[in-house]
């Protein structure tokens, strides 16, 4: 195989195994441990991390790529192998994902069946994602502003013991408004929580009601509904704390064709 080159023309020694590359593009680049094991993951599905990076061809890497149905799990993964091999594949384009988004008082019936009702409630009325919810206490709350400025985390690698911590947020702090019986209802909330735990129990909770819940659907129905109620897409993607409108449009902003009928009712 041809020399291996990185992105700033640096040469990659051809010997390590995929996974120690993976770990040296962490440190190099300062990558989260979660970007770190969802490379992991992503390249070990295709069963490539026992390998060493000159056993695998540009090519081999494009024919890998192909085997993956869900387009936006061929985007992250094409992602990860630009940065392990510094093979110049195009980026494919992500597709938004799109939910049957329940009404809210079914929303809310299967959060109160939940003993993480209140992390369900910041996904749902915060646009919190699950590790933001799961690490906010009573601290990071004053009257109707809420303080994103930590997650939690869950690091599990193979063959290593699972730990969960608190890190920096994905995107930079910011301070968001909430509905103030929101901020009521975090007082005295002292400990944070486990993601997975949470996932799990409203996964359980969605199945009593009969819908398939999951954080980023809560997360999605706070953005979807503050568009379709008329809030500005500026004050959106600010409550969303993306870095660009774009983002939240192109991602969030879910609506039906019965919406134009409504604007011009026969």
């Amino acid at each position: 195989m041809s020399e291996l080159i990185d992105s700033q023309n640096r040469v990659i020694d051809p010997d390590l195994t995929v996974q120690q590359r993976i770990r040296e593009v962490g440190l190099e680049r300062g990558l989260r441990p979660t970007t770190v094991r969802s490379y992991e993951v992503l390249l070990r599905r295709l069963s490539l991390l026992p390998r060493r990076l000159r056993e695998v061809t540009r090519q081999d890497c494009i024919d890998l790529v192909w085997t993956l149905d869900n387009p936006n799990t061929r985007r992250a993964t094409v992602v990860a192998m630009r940065s392990v091999w510094g093979y110049d594949i195009k980026i494919p384009k992500g597709v938004p994902r799109r939910y049957e988004l329940p009404d809210e008082d079914t929303l809310r019936i299967a959060l109160m069946t939940s003993p993480h009702e209140i992390r369900g409630l910041l996904m749902m009325y915060a646009g919190c994602r699950i590790g933001e919810a799961c690490a906010v206490t009573e601290r990071q709350v004053s009257g109707d502003r809420l303080t994103i400025d930590r997650q939690m985390i869950h690091l599990c690698r193979t063959g290593e013991e699972s730990r969960i911590y608190i890190a920096p947020v994905k995107t930079s702090e910011a301070a968001i408004v909430i509905p103030t019986w929101l901020g009521e209802r975090l007082s005295g909330l002292t400990a944070t929580a486990r993601p997975a735990s949470v996932r799990e129990s409203l996964r359980r909770a969605g199945k009593k009601v009969g819908v398939h819940l999951n954080p980023h659907m809560l997360r999605h129905w706070y953005a979807t509904t503050l568009l379709s109620r008329g809030i500005p897409l500026s004050l959106v993607s600010q409550q969303m704390r993306h870095s660009d409108v774009a983002v939240t449009l192109r991602s969030y902003s879910q609506h039906n064709s019965a919406a134009i009928h409504e604007v011009f009712p026969s």
